[in-house]
């Protein structure tokens, strides 16, 4: 080596220290992050260009030695910092530097721009500040507040429990819907909870499938494994079926239709003091920093770059070339790339040369994400940043993940949804919204106007009757009020229900739900509410409301209604003798027959049963009346059933407003006793409501009452007719007849009591009397008959049969000694079960007669059913024999009839010779009434006995 060698070499060790100096000033320069390091007497020290950058600050102002002083003065000239705070600012943050303490601050800049502040003390008494820029992060943060504040909503806000599980089967968000569904612990069932713990669970709470628990979790785990989209019908707890179905996501994680809170982003470095206030200002940055020559040798780098690259302070010497450091690092597992060493070093080759500074990823193994960036020096070299961005990319990507989520649930409700902001335009819609109303996707998306909707809505002509404009203001209108729930009626018959509800932040989040199907329902359910099923005319309920509006009109603007009450005469035994199908045939009939005659503003009604009701405006009672007379001709004539002809009637009770009241309650009444007389008249009649009708029902009320005390009070009696042969003048037996003496009423006629026992069913304990008490007197007397008559009510009831044979087994009455008397109406409502009862009874050895013959219908089909042993000619007949010839003909024809059938024929009201001999010549062959007796208590009928046996021997 020369000597000139040898003082340029000198030269060169001279110039070294300095040279480092500039270099790492250089390095500084081209940081990232803004650094500005003050001595012990608060003056600059040291400060690179980015600190000036970020806080748009003068280099000519802030520079090696100004004050801290008059860096924040400056700050505020340039508004930075408010003139008022500066003091408490400069006061505050020298005690905190005095004590040693490190800390961190944010302030926000003039500019808008938000500057993190990390204030360090260095050992030799100093201290330094660094600053990044973190607006891009708050914003990031403000962002995912904003969406997941949205999310709550839209979950908050669904009908359907939701809950979703990550590709490690944990669970990342559920709704509250979804716990209150199950039963379920928000305690257990939260995020982070495993799928075989929730299954777990909602086991517990009693929540099952058509399987035992273990084959569910197993079958559910395997749906996993397989990943197979699953539609699965569950019970709940309360035994309601629930159906869950599941989708898979493309991550591998799956939501189920029946949200965690990201953390901040924190970042936290520790950060090592070096003695020297370069080495300070680099190791505490929180970004990896690496200072290269232009040959792309090491010069200096930080601890964190180490970190962040396995790399040891051995192999990061300074002179290192950039190749060997990849090379070392992907050995040590740092990371993998794709590429080899060679072709990342010529991308940064590429980048150094382009001046290009854009940032460049780096996937660690250790799972985190380096932003890598080259600038470019004046005087060649270049300095490289290294940041980690784990955080942020994490927050970018759950931010994407949580639109994605939000889309899934959305997408997955059966409801539309549709989130409105503060001036109703669309935030986010779903598909099914969309879907239901039939609109297009390109015009209904995020920023859409509600009131470009509906015009969109009304020219597809969806809304009928109005237009997009009206439907608009209404809409606004309605939204002023609050919280609603509003229905709209499609064009197409649809009933789609909208619920609103507040945002908190302002706007709305409106469901939609088709609740067509549930109309219906209703409406059908309401309809039968009113109406009468079998003829679907209005029911009792209905009646009553019509009823009541129609007072009401009579009440305010005058005029007059009319209440008609039908009842069909003889209905049961249609029932009875035809069967039920029949009869409900004839109440259809019936029911179209009424809404034939009635006016068009009139109301038909069933009341129930065989009882109808019609309610008429117009003159009354005179339009009443001709309805009245009109339906009692029509509906007795009915058609043929089952082939066979039927008899039938109605009878029609008829009560006038405001004549006869404007209470509903009172107007029935009326009516009711209206009917009462018109069915006591006979078949096929009419009855206007009369005043005195009331005093009627009172007394009949009153009767009734006594008569149910009567049997008790022992107020009845027997008498008995005696009954004599015609042709040897021979007493054969007595008939047994009740009389009833009141306390103070006295005699009451049998005629005025029997009909209220009968329809109160009072007959039934009072005839089982009468049948023991009689055959209890006639057990004493010789061989003589006694005779009782049967009411047909008594037939409907049942063990008539083992009545009778109690009696006579408890009276000691040969059965040959009773006959029973029995009118045409016991046949006529149950022809025959009343036949096979007489059956029964002729089988015990009793005599059957057939009583009243000849007033009622007197078929001859009940005399071929059954072969009575007796018919008894009514009274009526032989009183009026001399008055009539139509009697002469009947007695005539029952007697001739009787002898053709080897029946005895009784002739009932004989009360003179004249009539004796009549009857006689006729071909009776028993005669019974005054002539031969009155009826007579039990103590006389012996004397009876005797005389009619003088009679016979003078005879």
């Amino acid at each position: 080596m020369t000597s000139t060698d040898d003082n340029e070499l000198g030269a060169r060790r001279e110039q070294g220290p300095q040279a480092l100096v500039a270099l790492s000033q250089l390095a500084l320069d081209h940081m990232e992050q803004g650094v500005c390091v003050y001595d012990a007497g608060n003056r600059i020290v040291l400060v690179n260009q980015r600190y000036l950058t970020l806080f748009n600050m003068s280099a000519d102002i802030v520079r090696v030695g100004t004050s801290y002083r008059d860096v924040l003065a400056h700050s505020v000239a340039l508004g930075n910092i408010p003139a008022g705070e500066v003091d408490a600012l400069y006061a505050a943050r020298m005690a905190r530097i005095a004590a040693g303490q490190p800390f961190r601050t944010e302030q926000t800049l003039a500019s808008g721009l938000v500057m993190s502040l990390e204030l360090k003390p260095l050992p030799d008494g100093g201290w330094m500040t660094v600053c990044d820029d973190v607006s891009r992060l708050a914003r990031l943060e403000a962002e995912l507040r904003l969406q997941t504040e949205r999310s709550q909503h839209a979950l908050a806000n669904m009908s359907h429990g939701l809950i979703m599980y990550d590709a490690d089967s944990r669970v990342v968000v559920c709704n509250e819907r979804f716990l209150d569904l199950y039963d379920l612990d928000p305690e257990i069932v939260k995020p982070g909870v495993t799928h075989s713990a929730a299954i777990d669970h909602w086991l517990s709470r009693g929540n099952r499938a058509d399987m035992s628990g273990d084959e569910f979790r197993d079958v559910r785990m395997n749906d996993v494994r397989t990943r197979s989209p699953k539609t699965v019908l569950v019970t709940r707890f309360d035994g309601r079926k629930i159906q869950a179905v599941s989708r898979f996501m493309p991550d591998g994680g799956w939501v189920t239709v029946h949200e965690d809170v990201t953390e901040r982003l924190q970042y936290e470095e520790t950060l090592k003091q070096q003695n020297f206030m370069l080495d300070a200002a680099l190791e505490n940055m929180a970004h990896g920093l690496a200072f290269y020559d232009s040959d792309m040798r090491l010069r200096v780098c930080n601890s964190t770059y180490r970190k962040i690259y396995l790399l040891s302070p051995e192999e990061t010497r300074p002179g290192t070339h950039l190749a060997e450091l990849i090379e070392r690092s992907m050995a040590n597992g740092a990371f993998a790339s794709e590429y080899s060493p060679q072709q990342i070093l010529e991308a940064a080759r590429a980048q150094i040369a382009r001046r290009d500074s854009s940032p460049m990823r780096r996937s660690m193994s250790n799972n985190t994400v380096i932003s890598v960036r080259y600038c470019a020096l004046l005087e060649d070299g270049f300095v490289a940043t290294y940041e980690d961005i784990t955080e942020r990319e994490r927050a970018v990507e759950e931010l994407s993940e949580q639109y994605r989520r939000f889309d899934a649930a959305l997408n997955n409700m059966s409801q539309g949804l549709c989130m409105l902001d503060s001036s109703l335009h669309v935030i986010v819609c779903n598909r099914r919204y969309i879907e239901m109303y039939g609109l297009s996707p390109d015009i209904v998306k995020p920023g859409v106007s509600m009131r470009e909707i509906m015009e969109h809505s009304c020219d597809l002509g969806i809304h009928p009757n109005t237009t997009a404009a009206r439907l608009y203001a209404d809409y606004v209108e309605r939204l002023r009020e609050g919280e609603h729930t509003l229905h709209r009626h499609l064009s197409d018959g649809r009933i789609i229900k909208l619920n609103h509800k507040r945002m908190e932040h302002g706007g709305w989040v409106v469901t939609y739900e088709d609740v067509t199907e549930r109309h219906k329902a209703q409406a059908r359910v309401a309809h039968m509410a009113q109406h009468d099923s079998l003829t679907d005319l209005p029911n009792r309920t209905l009646f009553r409301e019509k009823m009541s509006e129609g007072l009401n009109q009579v009440a305010i603007a005058g005029g007059a209604m009319a209440v008609l009450c039908f009842d069909l005469d003889n209905f049961k035994t249609v029932n009875d003798r035809l069967g039920h199908a029949a009869g409900d045939r004839l109440l259809r009939w019936v029911a179209a027959r009424l809404k034939e005659n009635v006016g068009e503003h009139d109301t038909v009604a069933r009341l129930g049963g065989d009882e109808f009701a019609v309610l008429q405006r117009g003159p009354q009672p005179q339009s009443a009346e001709r309805l009245a007379r009109r339906l009692v001709e029509i509906i007795g004539r009915p058609p043929p059933l089952e082939s066979q002809s039927i008899h039938i009637g109605v009878s029609i009770g008829i009560a006038v407003a405001p004549d006869h009241g404007l209470d509903a309650d009172e107007l029935m009444k009326c009516a009711d006793l209206a009917l009462y007389q018109a069915k006591a008249r006979g078949r096929g009649a009419y009855q206007l409501f009369e005043p005195e009708m009331e005093e009627q029902a009172r007394s009949r009320h009153a009767l009734e009452h006594d008569l149910r005390g009567a049997l008790e009070n022992r107020e009845f009696h027997l008498v008995f007719q005696p009954q004599v042969q015609l042709d040897t003048s021979e007493l054969t037996g007595f008939e047994a007849l009740l009389r009833w003496k009141h306390p103070s009423r006295g005699l009451v006629s049998p005629a005025e009591f029997i009909p209220i026992a009968e329809e109160t069913g009072l007959i039934v304990p009072i005839g089982e009397w009468v049948l023991r008490s009689a055959c209890a007197t006639a057990a004493s007397w010789p061989e003589l008959t006694i005779a009782v008559n049967l009411s047909p009510v008594q037939f409907q009831s049942r063990g008539l049969v083992a009545m009778v044979t109690s009696a006579l087994a408890e009276a000691g009455l040969p059965p040959q000694r009773l006959e029973l008397e029995v009118t045409e109406t016991a046949l006529l409502d149950d022809s025959e079960a009343t036949i096979e009862i007489l059956h029964q009874l002729r089988s015990l050895g009793v005599h059957v007669s057939l009583d009243d013959f000849g007033v009622g219908y007197s078929s001859l089909s009940y005399l071929r059913k059954f072969p009575f042993d007796r018919i008894k000619i009514d009274r009526s007949f032989v009183g009026t024999l001399g008055e009539s010839p139509e009697s002469v003909a009947i007695v005539r024809t029952i007697a001739s009839l009787g002898s053709v059938l080897g029946v005895e024929t009784t002739a009932e009201g004989v009360e003179t010779v004249e009539q004796l001999d009549f009857v006689r010549e006729c071909g009776c062959t028993a005669v019974q009434g005054y002539y031969f007796g009155r009826p007579c208590p039990a103590a006389e009928v012996e004397r009876v006995i005797e005389r009619l046996n003088a009679v016979r021997r003078v005879a």
